[in-house]
C-alpha cells in the first residue's frame, strides 16, 4: 500500500514565502527608489540654489558695472564740456592777441573823410560799418584794408547815401596768417 503523501501545505508554503521575499524586495526597491529621489531631489534643490547665488552675485556685479559706466559717462561729458570750454579760451585768447593788430591795421587804412560806426568779428569773418564823405572814400578804404594784409576778400555789401555821407557796409575774411 502506498501512503498518499498531500503536497498542498508544502506548496502554498513555498508560494507564501515567495511572496513575502517578493513583497520584501518590493517594499525594499520602493524604499531605495524614495531614497535615491529624496538625494536627487536634495541634490537638484542645493544646484539652484547655487544658481540663485550666483545669479545675484552676477546681479550686483551688474548694477555696481552699470553705476560704474553711469559715472564714466558723467565724467565724459563733463570732459567734453572742460574740452569745448577750452577751446573757446583759446580762440578767445587768440582773438585778444589779435585784436590789437586788426585794430591797427584798420587805424592805418582808414582814410580822411570815413569813420566806423560798428565793428563785428565772428570766426574768421570781419563786418564793418561806418560813414564815408563819397563812395571814392570807400573804394579807398577797402583798397587800403586790402593791403593791410591782415584782412583779405574784401567785398562791399551795402552802400546808402544818407545826409551825413554814405553810410557802408564792408564783410572781409581774416588771412590765414593773422587768425
Amino acid at each position: 500500500m502506498m501512503t498518499r503523501l498531500n503536497l498542498m501545505p508544502w506548496r502554498e508554503q513555498r508560494r507564501a514565502r515567495v511572496l513575502r521575499r517578493f513583497q520584501q524586495v518590493l517594499v525594499g526597491s520602493l524604499i531605495l527608489a524614495l531614497c535615491g529621489v529624496m538625494l536627487l531631489d536634495q541634490a537638484v534643490r542645493a544646484r539652484l540654489a547655487r544658481q540663485a547665488e550666483g545669479i545675484a552675485r552676477h546681479q550686483a556685479e551688474l548694477v555696481r558695472l552699470d553705476a560704474a559706466l553711469a559715472q564714466f559717462n558723467q565724467l565724459r561729458e563733463s570732459r567734453l564740456a572742460v574740452q569745448a570750454q577750452y577751446t573757446v579760451l583759446t580762440t578767445l585768447r587768440a582773438r585778444q592777441a589779435l585784436l590789437p593788430g586788426v585794430l591797427e591795421a584798420l587805424e592805418q587804412a582808414m582814410p580822411e573823410g570815413a569813420q566806423l560806426t560798428a565793428l563785428d568779428w565772428q570766426d574768421d569773418r570781419l563786418q564793418l560799418t561806418g560813414l564815408a564823405a563819397s563812395a571814392a572814400v570807400v573804394a579807398r578804404f577797402m583798397r587800403d584794408l586790402q593791403q593791410t594784409g591782415v584782412v583779405q576778400e574784401v567785398e562791399l555789401v551795402q552802400l546808402r547815401y544818407r545826409e551825413q555821407g554814405d553810410e557802408f557796409q564792408l564783410a572781409a575774411r581774416l588771412s590765414p596768417g593773422a587768425s
